[in-house]
């Protein structure tokens, strides 16, 4: 399907921009590619990155990447997040002894000088004993001006020692101390970031993987009670897929939150933006659909805390969680498979799926193939082919023009984990409609306890930029008709 889907809609590197970037024009292009090396310790082998595209030589890269970084938005040019390094204490590095004493004037000391304005400077940071730290100002602004000439590979000398920095693996930027051998993992920050996932995260107010394995799946917590699972009795292949689920999260449980997306009617919408994804940005659209693809979406409200801010002020009067600007960014989910509510249980609507009724499925289908460069004049003719080739498939298209599922069973759950360290950006604990669940607040150490999560909600921000990168978000996805199931990734 990704295959005949970009076919159809004729995606090309030069349409690139107007799925990632629609509104845009002043920002470069990117584009979403799997690394290959595996030369650092603890990075995911499937992690993604962001690199420029157009890339002929790490020379375009490096230049590329830093013209970019003194955008005045963070064009998202930043290393994916890996696991906890378990570096010793020994090497200090260049940039990290520095970092440790400038890190609090680094935002209003990080500016290039020139005769007519003070120009913010991007950020270079070192990653030390798990956590990113500001290079010192004067070698920020030395391997500044090497990028800048197009150098991806050069030596720098910073107090008595010598190291080789290189640039020439986008995304997996590194130090390495002459002397030693030792390397660590460098990046560059947009001038101007100042994400709260991007400050620095002192490992003690970190979760123990150790204490996290201890207390196993997230959903089988605080005594929670299971009997919400007997609403799967009658389906042995319902009951294989919450199995399914539980062995993820015990796998999973160290260093990640689970949540639980049920849906049926927008399928066939992260079906298609996971073809589209995997096409043209390396998205691994064979584990699980996309659930939102557009980032100029996101430009407003980016993170859980602005989306907080923007319920309060705006939503919470007119819609709530059903207002157009929440739902273009957010989704419903629950933190647990034996979720009993409210409103929803996982295990009672995994068959039949769960749906709003207020949604015009088509024209949202139209409106993404739309924002991916399809001329007006096909975007009918090619709807209805998309929804055609989801009736052959299996999936109920009876929302945009098409039938109805045949075996009767639309339902569809998507389990997300996301990065302990991104769950406060990325979600807030909520009640129905939206509304923020102070009581769990804040949601990140609600899910690092020990405590029952079958009654309850939460909205995640489902950014494209978090949700396309393993190092951040990973997706699986169960279906209730079995014959679907198993041949989705076909």
């Amino acid at each position: 399907m990704a295959l005949w889907l970009a076919h159809k809609i004729g995606c090309a590197p030069s349409n690139r921009n107007a799925v990632m970037e629609p509104s845009r024009q002043d920002v470069p292009e990117v584009v979403v590619s799997k690394t290959t090396s595996s030369d650092l310790e603890h990075d995911s082998e499937d992690d993604l990155v962001w690199v420029p595209s157009g890339s002929a030589s790490p020379q375009v890269a490096a230049r590329r990447m830093y013209k970019a970084s003194t955008a005045k938005f963070d064009t998202g040019f930043r290393a994916d997040l890996p696991a906890e390094d378990s570096e010793e204490e020994s090497d200090a590095s260049p940039i990290g002894s520095a970092s440790l004493r400038a890190t609090k004037s680094s935002e209003a000391c990080h500016r290039v000088q020139t005769s007519q304005v003070s120009v913010p400077m991007p950020r270079v940071q070192v990653k030390i004993h798990g956590f990113w730290r500001d290079v010192a100002v004067k070698e920020a602004q030395e391997i500044g001006e090497h990028l800048a000439r197009g150098e991806a590979r050069f030596h720098l000398s910073a107090r008595g020692r010598d190291y080789c920095i290189d640039f020439s693996h986008v995304g997996r930027a590194i130090q390495q101390n002459m002397a030693t051998g030792k390397t660590r993992r460098l990046r560059i920050l947009a001038a101007g970031s100042n994400d709260p996932w991007e400050s620095q995260q002192p490992l003690w107010n970190q979760p123990c993987p150790r204490e996290q394995w201890r207390l196993g799946p997230q959903s089988l917590r605080g005594d929670a009670p299971q009997n919400s699972l007997r609403h799967l009795k009658n389906s042995w292949h319902a009951q294989v897929c919450f199995r399914d689920f539980e062995e993820r999260e015990r796998e999973y449980c160290r260093e990640w939150a689970s949540f639980y997306h049920a849906y049926s009617h927008a399928a066939l919408i992260y079906e298609v933006q996971a073809a589209i994804a995997s096409v043209l940005f390396g998205f691994n659209a064979q584990k699980a659909p996309l659930p939102r693809l557009l980032m100029h979406d996101f430009y407003d409200i980016p993170n859980a805390g602005m989306l907080i801010h923007r319920f309060n002020s705006d939503f919470a009067e007119s819609k709530r969680d059903h207002h157009a600007a929440f739902r273009k960014v957010a989704l419903s989910t629950m933190c647990s498979f034996t979720a009993k509510g409210p409103e929803l249980c996982l295990a009672k609507v995994f068959t039949s799926g769960y749906s709003c009724k207020d949604v015009p499925f088509r024209g949202v289908l139209e409106n993404l193939l739309q924002s991916c460069g399809v001329p007006r004049e096909r975007l009918v003719s090619l709807a209805d082919a998309i929804v055609a080739l989801a009736e052959r498939h299996g999936l109920d298209t009876s929302q945009f023009g098409g039938k109805a599922c045949g075996s009767g069973k639309a339902g569809h759950a998507l389990q997300i984990f996301i990065r302990r360290s991104l769950v406060d950006r990325l979600s807030y604990a909520a009640k129905p409609y939206g509304y923020v669940d102070e009581d769990r607040m804040p949601l990140s150490a609600w899910l690092n306890g020990d405590n029952p999560n079958t009654h309850g909600q939460a909205r995640v921000i489902a950014h494209p930029e978090h949700f396309m990168q393993a190092g951040h978000v990973r997706m699986f996805v169960a279906s209730a008709d079995p014959t679907f199931h198993r041949k989705r990734g076909d």
